[in-house]
């Protein structure tokens, strides 16, 4: 494992709040920090399509970050997000160990925004 790739540093949000919903069904409160982590950001080419007459571009990624098999990555959810070079990134699935031991954590990652 290259330490040099796992340089981004990365905070980890959960939405925090009472866990009530606003009219449209998302949950009402602000974003609060969960912890801090080096991680390891790889980016997919973005995508544009057309949604109700809109066009959107969305953005994927892969997120690996260093834990242990009780580290506090394994507690991150897939309605989290984390921020990472200057970006939030909405996590949308939950952790897994790519390769087995236990040595990193895997996140899909998605960003995305109405084009003008």
């Amino acid at each position: 494992m290259a330490a040099g790739k796992y340089r981004d540093l990365v905070e980890f949000q959960r939405k925090g709040g009472d866990g009530g919903r606003d009219q449209y069904g998302n949950l009402s409160g602000d974003w609060e920090d969960l912890f801090e982590a080096r991680g390891w950001l790889r980016q997919t080419p973005g995508k544009e399509q057309v949604a109700a007459g809109r066009l959107e571009a969305t953005a994927t990624a892969t997120l690996r970050v260093r834990s242990s098999l009780s580290g506090p990555a394994w507690g991150v959810k897939g309605g989290d997000r984390v921020r990472v070079r200057g970006w939030p990134w909405d996590i949308k699935a939950a952790p897994i160990d790519p390769d087995g031991r236990g040595e990193t954590v895997e996140f899909l990652l998605e960003r995305g925004e109405a084009a003008e």
